[in-house]
């Protein structure tokens, strides 16, 4: 279910499993992280797969943007052993809380440009990525993609998301991409998140390989279902359902962190 729900949205499922492993199963939040982080690979792998038959992963805007993110995760992942578990859950809870809030504020139709995120996306040097299949175009600044992809990589790597959770709203309020093209891009930059922070994450001894495989199965089976439900719905029931997840995983890892 937990994966199911998060190849909808496009964050994969990690923002779920990391606050259910801690709360429920007594995990140390280093080894949900790592763990979780390795359980996302073939999930990941399977909606990208089905995601690019339907024409919805954007791989040019992907790649743009993994570039930086790669190099976030590998910082996240270092930052994880020096930084107390208790402060990060705290910290967690109240950014996912407020991404997911702003899904149901009315944006506007343009960023201003006397805002944080309009002078970024007015800074040169700006390029135009376009996706044929789906008939659109995305004005893109160089500087945001690095501070946008360099911030989603580092959050991964500290709470085991694979980005996603970032990097979808991202793609949605900044970047102004169509929302099933944002969450489809979404799962395969999440992909290649997963598999570095992995790799980060095995050599400090944070990844439990025994425990996966129950994860990793559960994870494939629900991006599969998940797939074929997404198709049928809307651009703007899909927005609503990105806003309550975010928002519900907040609250369970803000009630890990009061329980302790």
């Amino acid at each position: 279910m937990i994966s199911l729900f998060g190849s909808i949205v496009g964050i994969g499922g990690g923002i779920f499993i990391v606050p259910i492993l801690i709360t429920f199963f007594g995990y140390p939040l280093e080894l949900a992280v790592g763990t979780t982080m390795f359980s996302l690979i073939p999930s990941s792998m399977m909606s990208t797969f089905l995601n690019k038959k339907n024409g919805n992963v954007d791989f040019k805007m992907g790649v743009l943007l993994e570039i930086p993110t790669i190099i976030g995760v590998v910082i996240g992942s270092f930052l994880l052993t020096y930084f107390a578990p208790k402060n990060l859950e705290i910290t967690f809870s109240i950014l996912v809380f407020l991404l997911g809030s702003s899904f149901f504020v009315k944006r506007k139709q343009q960023v201003s440009k006397q805002s944080f995120f309009g002078k970024l996306n007015h800074l040169k040097p700006r390029f135009i990525i376009k996706n044929k299949k789906k008939n659109v175009a995305y004005r893109v600044s160089f500087q945001m993609v690095l501070f946008f992809g360099l911030l989603s990589g580092t959050l991964a790597g500290l709470f085991g998301m694979g980005g996603g959770f970032m990097k979808t709203p991202i793609m949605l309020k900044v970047f102004k991409i169509p929302s099933k093209i944002a969450t489809a891009t979404a799962l395969f930059m999440i992909m290649i998140t997963s598999i570095t922070g992995s790799i980060s994450h095995y050599l400090q001894g944070n990844v439990l390989i025994d425990r996966t495989w129950p994860v990793m199965i559960g994870f494939t089976f629900g991006a599969i279902v998940g797939h074929k439900i997404s198709t049928n719905i809307s651009a703007s029931f899909l927005e609503k359902l990105i806003g309550i997840a975010l928002i519900a995983a907040s609250m369970v890892m803000l009630m890990n962190f009061l329980n302790h």
